[in-house]
């Protein structure tokens, strides 16, 4: 959503390599980088003009320092970025906040805004998701009496997160909101979402019917959810809607669209209202909480660790997770482990924004970005599903190209999964590499707290990684599939004997003997569970 944005930045950064300072003429044509990219993305003026004084400012003012204390260098470049990273998290809103909640009582949220932004859908999904993190208990109330089958969307989607909704059969919207409140109280619920009317255009009437109801429920919070696809005027209706309502947060939809990320890089400096939530899909999950820390990392390119562990923690099963955890640790890793690996970045979303939020994204090209396709997910898990159970459990069976047998299995699953063969060899590499990769994740963040540390069970593969590593300095006969070797292959080495494109032509003794290991633990666990019934 912000790739007008981040290419800006990564320019100005470009225009400043090896610079050891920052002088007036050095960091104008870095600016001026910028300021097209916030102009081309519909960033109001006021506010991209202003952005522009507070980094020139900011960036000359302060000496920067060649060293850090860690003793690693600082370019003037990495200085000109993080004076730009805290300018950003300034103007997206500061620290983070969150809803405003009521200690006598239940808390009640007010949504408002245009028809068509989103209001009841984004009740839903507010209800979910603030009963998932906040262990709140909501009701969701029906105050829309004007637009057809809104009260029985909210129902339907009531019924979907397993919320309560409040609905009365008349027309008085604020009947209904007063009327909601009083149930919550009676049930013990603490949180009361209201779903309001729309209209087309900002009117008189709207606004009458919405001041009526707030000056009768009194809410603590009166979000407006407003589409960020329509740009500055998005802007300019948060404005509207504040003036008569003085609203407490605004929610931003839609940012998982084609929208060019102006309206919120500028509805904070222009209305002084806080985003608190937004939108990034159309499924009742899709709803985050607004981090401006993390949003600005992802828009230079720097990524957002927490966002994505979030999205992780939302996509997997922890007691699925742990097993996975575990069978690794012992050295298992098939292509029903691959197939399941798939379906969870398959539930985190576009892979682009998987991508946008790791700390990798701003090594990423443009062109190596828009190679991307979440379709690819798709075929490659077509591949694995027309395995059969014993190629799954056992991924050595296709390896060498020159075996008829694997010649024929991999034929046959191009067949049934309607791609190429090369297609399929290809997956089968890739695989083989990932196998690998997953005994030296401890080089890669896996210990020591980094990002994969987070994933329940996987902090214990630490142990296992440091071992195979010894092995290998020891020359004990290193890791399956062929090592080190497949692992250069990967980055654009050679071929290892075991991997295909390589030199062997049976199985190697060192398949062989892996596939026999897995043999004899699989008999081992059946002999076990035999023994526990």
């Amino acid at each position: 959503m912000f790739d007008l944005v981040t290419q800006g930045f990564k320019d100005a950064s470009l225009k400043l390599k090896g610079q050891t300072r920052l002088t007036d003429e050095n960091i104008s044509p870095a600016l001026d980088a910028i300021k097209r990219s916030l102009l081309d993305a519909d960033v109001d003026l006021k506010v991209t003009k202003q952005f522009l004084e507070n980094v020139r400012g900011k960036a000359l003012d302060e000496v920067v320092q060649l060293k850090a204390k860690s003793g690693q260098k600082v370019s003037a470049g990495d200085h000109f970025i993080k004076t730009c990273h805290d300018e950003l998290v300034d103007f997206l809103g500061g620290n983070q906040t969150e809803i405003i909640k009521n200690t006598k009582g239940p808390t009640v949220i007010l949504l408002v805004g245009l028809q068509g932004a989103g209001k009841t859908t984004h009740a839903a999904k507010l209800a979910k998701l603030l009963a998932e993190r906040h262990k709140m208990r909501p009701l969701l109330v029906a105050a829309d009496v004007y637009r057809p089958a809104a009260r029985d969307q909210l129902k339907i989607l009531g019924d979907k997160i397993n919320v309560p909704v409040f609905s009365l059969d008349t027309n008085d919207a604020v009947e209904i909101a007063e009327k909601g409140i009083e149930f919550a109280r009676s049930e013990w619920l603490d949180l009361v979402i209201i779903d309001t009317a729309g209209r087309l255009a900002i009117d008189n009437n709207l606004m009458t019917e919405l001041e009526s109801i707030k000056a009768k429920v009194n809410p603590q919070n009166i979000l407006l959810v407003i589409d960020s696809m329509i740009g500055q005027d998005a802007v300019r209706t948060a404005s509207s809607f504040d003036q008569r309502l003085n609203l407490s947060g605004v929610i931003l939809t839609k940012l998982d669209g084609d929208t060019r990320g102006g309206a919120a890089l500028s509805v904070k400096k222009v209305t002084g209202k806080n985003i608190l939530f937004v939108g990034t899909g159309e499924s009742l999950e899709k709803l985050e909480e607004f981090r401006p820390d993390g949003m600005a990392g992802r828009i230079l390119g720097m990524g957002d660790v927490v966002g994505l562990m979030d999205d992780f923690g939302k996509a997997i099963d922890v007691e699925k997770a742990e097993k996975s955890a575990n069978r690794m640790m012992e050295g298992h890793f098939d292509f029903n482990d691959f197939l399941e690996m798939i379906g969870t970045i398959g539930k985190m979303g576009p892979i682009k924004d998987i991508i946008a939020k790791t700390p990798l994204a701003g090594q990423i090209s443009e062109k190596d970005m828009d190679k991307v396709k979440d379709k690819d997910l798709t075929r490659k898990g077509a591949i694995v599903q027309s395995m059969t159970v014993q190629e799954r459990e056992t991924p050595d069976l296709l390896l060498i190209q020159k075996s008829q047998s694997a010649r024929g299995r991999i034929a046959r699953i191009a067949k049934g999964s309607a791609h190429s063969e090369k297609e399929v060899k290809d997956l089968v590499d890739q695989f083989m590499q990932m196998r690998q990769m997953m005994q030296m994740m401890s080089g890669m963040g896996l210990g020591g707290g980094g990002i994969l540390s987070k994933i329940p069970g996987l902090g214990q593969l630490n142990q296992m990684a440091n071992m195979a590593k010894m092995a290998k300095m020891m020359g004990g006969g290193g890791m399956p599939g062929g090592g080190m070797g497949g692992l250069a292959n990967m980055f654009g080495g050679g071929g290892s004997p075991s991997m295909p494109g390589g030199m062997g032509g049976g199985l190697s003794s060192a398949d062989l003997a892996e596939i026999n290991r897995m043999k004899k633990r699989k008999k081992e666990e059946k002999l076990k569970k035999q023994k526990k019934r």
